[in-house]
């Protein structure tokens, strides 16, 4: 059976715990340095709380960062519009009458080219029927 800092301790990995919970794991961890991943992971925490931060010292930093962010995001749209642009079908129709009186006259072209193969073949086919009869006409009995 888990012990009750052991399930406060599940609790907060699980992020279920209120402030005063945390605050017991966290002392935990303060009074009963163990060897652990939760109590290094704890140490780091109490360092990373230790850091002063300046807010004068980073501020040029800060609006340098952002105003290179600011561009990177506005060539990636701009990168991006450009794109889309130049992926466009440019005969795409966009009206759907337009696009059914284009379809019909595709049709009404291959069927015509259909319609002119199947009397080529229908040709081919007379011939290929004269040439039998003259092929059994000249075979010996």
């Amino acid at each position: 059976m888990e012990s009750p800092i052991e399930q406060l301790i599940e609790k907060y990995w699980n992020g279920e715990t209120t402030l005063e919970e945390e605050k017991r794991v966290k002392a935990h961890f303060k009074t009963n340095p163990a060897l652990s991943n939760e109590s290094d992971y704890f140490r780091f925490l109490k360092k990373e709380q230790e850091i002063k931060f300046d807010p004068k010292v980073k501020k040029n930093s800060r609006r340098t960062w952002l105003s290179a962010a600011a561009t990177v995001a506005v060539g990636l749209t701009t990168a991006a519009l450009v794109l889309q642009e130049s992926n466009k079908d440019p005969f795409a129709i966009e009206d759907p009458e337009k696009a059914l009186e284009e379809t019909r006259r595709a049709l009404m072209m291959i069927g015509s080219g259909l319609n002119e193969g199947q009397s080529y073949a229908l040709e081919l086919t007379k011939i290929n029927k004269a040439k039998e009869e003259l092929k059994e006409e000249s075979e010996p009995l």
